[in-house]
């Protein structure tokens, strides 16, 4: 494996990629067809098949959201597949002012690369790249590559649809790995995630102007007041510790504040917040909006307001994959002949493609090295994080074709 010729690579994709805006309607953007265009050209190198299986989404450039399928085919007919997994849509860059370079041109800084979406998941991205084009000068077989869209909002266009349209293009006996969370060293690989609760909370009082305040009902102190006490009670009924999860508690996060009025001296009508909540697979995500609601109307019926409560996202968790299976075994095996690492299975309140392959028992790992810095200002890559990763997953590949 040519480390330095890696490193040339990871930098020349992510120059070429990162500009090339991949966000989902929701977020304001076209969808990611431009950036799968150029990915799906610049694999067909390192790939005996590469084809797409498209969402239709009238929203999006296009009226698509792209996925691509690529594959380099094992040898025989019963040879397993390692499957890297990642994601082509990114999370929008926030404030500009916060970034020390343009968050949409990859900035390479010593062994860093600076970028929106450049760990998550254009390193993801790279990885399963490299490993094909590894794979390939090595002489190895049976990678197969997943590129997909709409991660970041639910996954209806991207890895939902593939497995829709075709259930089986997985084995059972085929290893899954998506690099789309992980740890500084690289030792933790996740098997497990919690349930996902996106809320919408409304709040209805009168609009009035602000020097008559007897006149109306202000939904901006209400809705205040209410996002408090749900946060309260949330946080106190639900708070079951489960180690195995960073963090190890369910977590109930306001997060969005919709625009009310435009000018100061109006008491606002309506007042409307956000929650996003990841609970522990002890719970039921059921019994959280159902207690959401009836604090809800609780609420409404002490300070005389209307208040609703709709569902945002809903994901709820998935059977964990075994810490004893053969993706996480190999995995575990790989991390500990590359780099003397022993691996800690884990689990994370982040949602990835890995739930919906669960659901289909297909075990699944997510792993890769990182720094952890996903949708925060000055988002950035380890370049040698990567070119580490490729070497294990080559181990992994190695090890599948030993069992073979």
């Amino acid at each position: 494996m040519d480390k330095d010729r890696l490193r040339e690579d990871v930098i020349r994709i992510m120059r070429e990629m990162i500009p090339i805006k991949a966000l989902a309607p929701e977020n304001g953007g076209e969808g990611e067809l431009d950036r799968a265009i150029f990915l799906q050209e610049y694999i067909k190198p390192f790939f005996d098949e590469v084809r797409r299986i498209d969402a239709p989404d009238p929203r999006a450039k296009g009226g698509i959201r792209p996925n691509i399928i690529a594959r380099a085919k094992g040898r025989t007919q019963g040879e397993k597949t390692l499957w890297v997994i990642a994601h082509m849509d990114t999370v929008p860059e926030g404030d500009p002012a916060l970034w020390r370079y343009p968050p949409f041109q990859a900035t390479v800084e010593g062994n860093r690369i600076y970028g929106r979406g450049v760990e998550d998941d254009g390193q993801g991205i790279v990885e399963g790249i490299l490993l094909a084009e590894s794979a390939r000068d090595e002489g190895l077989s049976g990678v197969g590559l997943i590129l997909a869209s709409d991660e970041e909002v639910g996954s209806k266009y991207g890895i939902q649809h593939i497995l829709k349209v075709e259930p089986n293009l997985i084995k059972p006996s085929d290893l899954v790995i998506v690099p789309d969370a992980g740890s500084p060293d690289g030792s933790k690989i996740e098997v497990a995630e919690k349930g996902i609760l996106w809320l919408r909370v409304s709040v209805e009082g009168r609009q009035t102007h602000a020097s008559t305040p007897g006149k109306g009902l202000n939904a901006a102190r209400l809705g205040m007041r209410l996002a408090l006490e749900i946060d309260q009670f949330l946080h106190e009924r639900y708070n079951a510790v489960d180690p195995t999860f960073d963090p190890p508690t369910s977590t109930f996060e306001p997060t969005r504040r919709e625009k009310n009025v435009d000018n100061v001296n109006t008491i606002p009508g309506t007042d409307v917040s956000y929650f996003d909540c990841r609970i522990l697979p002890t719970y039921r995500v059921n019994d959280v909006l159902e207690d959401v609601k009836r604090l809800a109307e609780s609420f409404c019926s002490i300070y005389g307001c209307k208040a609703r409560v709709d569902v945002v996202n809903r994901e709820d968790p998935s059977q964990p994959t075994s810490p004893n299976s053969p993706v996480v075994s190999m995995l575990a095996n790989a991390l500990r002949e590359t780099r003397g690492i022993i691996a800690t299975p884990i689990g994370i309140g982040g949602g990835t493609y890995a739930k919906y392959l669960r659901e289909l028992g297909i075990p699944t790992a997510v792993w890769m090295t990182i720094d952890e810095t996903a949708h925060s200002p000055n988002e950035y890559m380890v370049i040698d994080n990567a070119v580490k990763d490729v070497e294990t997953l080559l181990a992994v590949l190695r090890g599948i074709q030993t069992d073979s």
